[in-house]
């Protein structure tokens, strides 16, 4: 099955679910508001159904009323966002935002959720539209969710190999303390085994608390954070891994770096 074909079997499949309303069961007639290319999901979406609403309330908005949505959000909170981000819908206190990183500069874009009292605070739940409404569903096999809830969901498990994956893609800005907790847990599931690659991951721990630290606190921050990887690798049992986070704790405290 070709990669298009496929789109429109799971929109057809997203649209059948019990509960699913779409508004209506046609083309959209309106226009994709950027000089941007429309993703191939979404324009399969809107081949099918101007807009939608699912049964927890998720709304999607019809195509023509995209450009419209993001312009009063952005007008009345005087908010800066980049131009390729791109209103889609909402649910109770939340804005639903498709980013389509048109330069590559925030790991591949995708679907955002933003809290409507934070509308700064993006944080990645999908690399697609589809991909979206297939989880909020509850689609069997729907597409994998973006790395940050796949690390988190992973560290939750205390997943090891699912963990590990997850934090080899490259994170989107502003979720440095979720990488930082991923990290860490995946440090300390390597101490539990030994594994020296531990200190890889408690480094990475400790430069993503450093890089969401306020300006100013980031040399406490980064003493604070080796010493909860040599506290978390003591824990594991990993007394050599747990010694060389102490290491390198001084070195930090001492100004040298640490990481």
């Amino acid at each position: 099955m070709s990669a298009a074909s496929d789109l429109v079997s799971r929109v057809a499949a997203l649209l059948a679910h019990p509960g699913v309303e779409a508004r209506p069961r046609a083309a959209s007639a309106g226009a994709w508001p950027l000089d941007l290319a429309e993703p191939p999901d979404v324009a399969a979406l809107y081949a099918a159904a101007d807009g939608l609403a699912l049964p927890d309330g998720t709304q999607i908005l019809p195509r023509g009323e995209l450009a419209r949505a993001t312009a009063w959000l952005t007008e009345e909170r005087s908010l800066d966002w980049a131009h390729d981000l791109l209103v889609v819908g909402e649910r109770e206190d939340l804005v639903i935002v498709l980013d389509l990183d048109a330069a590559g500069a925030r790991a591949g874009g995708g679907v955002l959720e933003v809290p409507t009292d934070g509308l700064a605070s993006f944080q990645r739940v999908a690399r697609s539209l589809v991909g979206y409404l297939e989880r909020r569903l509850g689609v069997a096999g729907a597409e994998a969710a973006s790395p940050e809830v796949r690390a988190r969901e992973a560290a939750a498990r205390r997943d090891l190999p699912a963990l590990a994956e997850a934090l080899a893609e490259a994170m989107y800005p502003g979720a440095e303390r979720q990488v930082a907790h991923a990290a860490l847990t995946l440090g300390v599931l390597l101490s539990e085994r030994g594994d020296e690659a531990a200190l890889d991951a408690f480094a990475r721990s400790v430069e993503a608390r450093v890089a969401a630290a306020a300006r100013g606190a980031a040399a406490p921050e980064r003493l604070a954070a080796w010493r909860a990887c040599e506290i978390a690798a003591r824990e594991a049992g990993a007394e050599a891994i747990a010694a060389a986070c102490a290491a390198r704790g001084r070195g930090a405290g001492e100004g040298r770096g640490g990481a």
